[in-house]
């Protein structure tokens, strides 16, 4: 059943972005050796996540029901993603903000302005530092959404076998 798959791909994904969140938070920055082989990661656990995802939801419902499951499935899926982009944007420019504590003032560029160039060395490793940590706070809380996501499916998901036999096709609708 889609159960073990969306349970453990979440868990997948939890620990690439927790990974994330210690790169940030060690201030490594490279990216073959870091983030490359944590995003693939991720990928592999959105792989697990997302087609048992959708069969969960289609056979939930009666037959009659698909095309508005479908719906409901997709506008759920884009609105969740609209409100992480706002919750984890705003998570982020509140952490950076904190960490330079009034940085602005002294001439470092606030959250999502480009650095000038002349911004003296001290300033910018400020800078660079209260982006890691705006970084690792925002990849810290998304693992721990993946982590409660892994728990709910794992708690609420039927961990039955399909409605069709193995080695059949699905049957039409």
């Amino acid at each position: 059943g889609p159960r073990f798959p969306i349970a453990s791909g979440s868990l997948v994904v939890a620990v690439a972005f927790a990974g994330l969140a210690l790169l940030a938070y060690a201030g490594i920055h490279s990216f073959w050796w870091g983030v490359f082989p944590l995003m693939a990661l991720m990928g592999l656990g959105m792989a697990l996540v997302v087609s048992p995802l959708s069969t969960a939801v289609m056979t939930a419902v009666e037959d009659k029901d698909t095309g508005a499951a479908s719906g409901i499935n997709n506008a759920v899926s884009r609105i969740g993603g609209l409100i992480a982009v706002a919750a984890m944007g705003s998570l982020a420019a509140w952490v950076y903000a904190a960490a330079l504590n009034s940085g602005a003032a002294s001439g470092i560029p606030g959250f999502g302005e480009p650095a000038p160039a002349s911004l003296a060395p001290d300033l910018d490793a400020a800078r660079l530092a209260a982006s890691d940590a705006a970084f690792a706070a925002v990849a810290l809380v998304t693992a721990l959404l993946c982590l409660l996501s892994a728990i709910v499916a794992w708690t609420t998901v039927s961990g039955e076998r399909l409605p069709w036999p193995r080695g059949s096709e699905a049957p039409q609708r």
